[in-house]
C-alpha cells in the first residue's frame, strides 16, 4: 500500500498501531528541513459516537465507517481536505463552534469513495447455536434503532441468511422482522412511560421512518396509541 505525505487513517479502539515506520512516498518533502512533519489526531470517545449514531438520524450515514470497529485508509484527496479542515479550528471559540469543524470531518469522510479497508475485528468463533442466539439478541438489542436486513444478521454471526431465519424459528418462536418490530416497540413504550419526548422522536429513535405505520404497529402490539399508552401508564 502507497502512503503519501498527506494521508488519513481511521484506526478502531483497542488497536495497536505505530505510524513511525510507514514507507512514506515522496522522502524528500517529509525530510525536508523547511517543512516539518504535522499529525493531527482526532480522539473519539467511542460511547459518544454510539449516542449520536443511534439518536441522530443524520448521523446513521457514518455507521459504515463507525459502527463496525474497522480500519480505513483515506484517499490522499480526503486527507488533504480534512486536513484543511482541521487547521480551521480555534480552540478559543465555543465548543459548539469546534464540533461543527468535526461534523464537517464526518462528512468528508463518508463521501470519500476511494477509501481502503484496513482491518476489521476477528471473527468471532461460536461454540454452541446458543452463542449465536446470544449474539443474534445482543446486536438487535443494540442496533434495533437503524436499518437492519437479515444480511446483517447473517455477516454478524458469520452463517448463511437461512440458517439465521431457523435460529429465530426454532429459539424465538418468530421471523426476524416480527422479532425487531417487538424490540423497536418495547422500547417506544418504556420511552412513553418514563419520557415526555413527542410520540415522533420516539418514532424515529425506535427505527421507524413513517409516524402512521408506527402509531398503527404500536396500536396492534399494545391496544393502545401511543398516545393513550402513555397517559395510561406515564408516571
Amino acid at each position: 500500500m502507497e502512503v503519501f505525505p498527506c494521508s488519513l487513517f481511521l484506526i478502531p479502539p483497542n488497536v495497536s498501531h505505530d505510524l513511525k515506520g510507514l514507507d512514506v512516498n515522496s522522502k524528500d518533502i517529509v525530510n525536508s528541513k523547511d517543512m516539518m512533519p504535522e499529525r493531527y489526531s482526532l480522539w473519539i470517545e467511542k460511547e459518544w459516537m454510539s449516542n449520536m449514531l443511534i439518536h441522530c438520524r443524520e448521523m446513521r450515514k457514518l455507521s459504515n465507517i463507525f459502527g463496525h470497529d474497522i480500519g480505513i485508509f483515506f484517499s490522499q484527496h480526503t486527507a488533504s481536505e480534512v486536513k484543511n479542515v482541521i487547521r480551521q479550528i480555534d480552540y478559543k471559540t465555543s465548543s459548539l463552534e469546534q464540533l461543527s469543524v468535526l461534523l464537517r470531518v464526518f462528512s468528508l469522510m463518508i463521501q470519500d469513495k476511494a477509501q481502503v479497508i484496513l482491518s476489521s475485528p476477528e471473527r468471532v468463533h461460536f461454540e454452541s447455536e446458543k452463542d449465536r442466539v446470544e449474539a443474534l439478541s445482543l446486536y438487535l438489542d443494540r442496533n434495533y434503532s437503524k436499518d437492519i436486513s437479515l444480511t446483517d444478521l447473517a455477516k454478524h454471526i458469520y452463517c448463511s441468511e437461512r440458517t439465521v431465519n431457523r435460529i429465530f424459528k426454532k429459539h424465538f418462536g418468530e421471523t426476524f422482522s416480527q422479532r425487531l418490530k417487538k424490540i423497536r416497540l418495547s422500547h417506544a413504550a418504556g420511552m412513553l412511560e418514563t419520557s415526555g419526548l413527542k410520540v415522533s422522536y420516539i418514532c424515529q429513535m425506535t427505527g421507524y421512518k413513517n409516524l402512521s405505520n408506527f402509531n398503527r404497529q404500536f396500536r396492534a402490539y399494545k391496544g393502545l396509541t401511543p398516545i393513550e399508552y402513555r397517559a395510561k401508564f406515564s408516571g
